[in-house]
């Protein structure tokens, strides 16, 4: 495809033009979120004792600054968590290791047989929020497959799930890394034709280094299927990242995308994409949301591939 080498030599030389812009002075973020006074934070006393002094109107109050309060806790818990580790945009297809706040949807295009094309959209993501000052949960969003102008009926897929649990880290200035577990899973709800059929667990150790501006993202991990091992199959996975926080909030990228056929129909075959891409963000938007996005396209590099190419677009609100 004559498009590959162009796109990637664009973006060596975007790269190498970002290295010589003057990038934006960084400074580590404030905290968007403040502790709680401890007039809502405090337990308050009790309801029914306060009925006896005061009006209902004056208990449903104090209620309400207790549920503000734990609210304010926990967004300021999960500011510090943030804090507390690289500030490196998320990638296009390597699942990022931080523990993130965040909205993300993302959509996929490429071409079909027959002159269509397919369009996936969620991508697998969804909505990500802290648990913990080490943990992390995905709530992900069932991707819809449409094929255009004509085709296959569409269809949702499975329910994506994910759990992160984050090792080690460092904030740029005190070692800038980062060491996390991700558990991934995805639950039987798709229909026939775009679901598994069976839960699919995916374990994965994701790792970072940071350099100025400069990071290195990756993962390796595995598809482990709870049925049907003849059919869906074993796979590895190992995806690599590098980026460059650039002037006017843009982070050109490359990514090493690789699946590794273990068992299955494919056995034995492997697959290697390499991502392009350019990242824009994080802007901020009002109390605390800041607005990201992304876009590259996935080309294969490899004699055997399940697609020739596809464009990824992502747009993500973090809180």
């Amino acid at each position: 495809m004559r498009v590959a080498p162009r796109i990637i030599t664009l973006v060596f030389v975007g790269l190498l033009l970002a290295a010589r812009a003057r990038p934006d002075d960084h400074r580590p973020e404030k905290l968007g979120y403040t502790s709680a006074p401890a007039a809502e934070t405090g337990t308050g006393g009790d309801c029914s004792a306060l009925r006896e002094e005061a009006p209902a109107q004056g208990c449903a109050k104090t209620e309400g600054k207790k549920k503000r309060g734990l609210l304010r806790s926990w967004l300021h818990m999960a500011a510090e968590t943030q804090a507390k580790q690289p500030d490196w945009l998320s990638p296009l297809a390597t699942t990022s290791g931080r523990l993130k706040q965040e909205l993300r949807y993302d959509i996929w295009d490429q071409p079909s047989a027959q002159g269509n094309r397919t369009y996936q959209f969620g991508g697998g993501k969804g909505l990500e929020f802290i648990t913990s000052s080490r943990t992390q949960i995905l709530a992900g969003i069932p991707s819809y497959t449409l094929h255009s102008p004509n085709g296959s009926p569409g269809g949702f897929g499975d329910l994506p799930l994910m759990v992160k649990f984050r090792i080690a880290a460092a904030e740029r200035g005190e070692g800038n890394y980062l060491l996390t577990f991700i558990l991934g899973a995805t639950a039987p709800t798709g229909s026939r034709r775009y679901g598994a059929g069976d839960a699919v667990l995916t374990p994965t150790l994701a790792l970072g280094k940071g350099w100025g501006r400069f990071d290195v993202q990756s993962t390796f991990g595995a598809n482990l299927p709870t049925g049907d091992t003849a059919k869906l199959g074993r796979q590895l996975q190992w995806n690599a990242a590098f980026q460059y926080q650039a002037a006017w909030k843009l982070w050109p990228e490359l990514e090493v995308n690789s699946t590794f056929y273990k068992t299955g129909t494919n056995a034995g075959d492997k697959q290697v994409f390499l991502t392009p891409g350019l990242g824009f963000g994080r802007v901020r938007l009002r109390k605390g949301f800041r607005f990201s996005s992304a876009v590259g396209l996935q080309i294969a590099v490899t004699r055997f591939h399940t697609y020739d190419h596809r464009w990824m677009f992502s747009e993500r609100i973090s809180f």
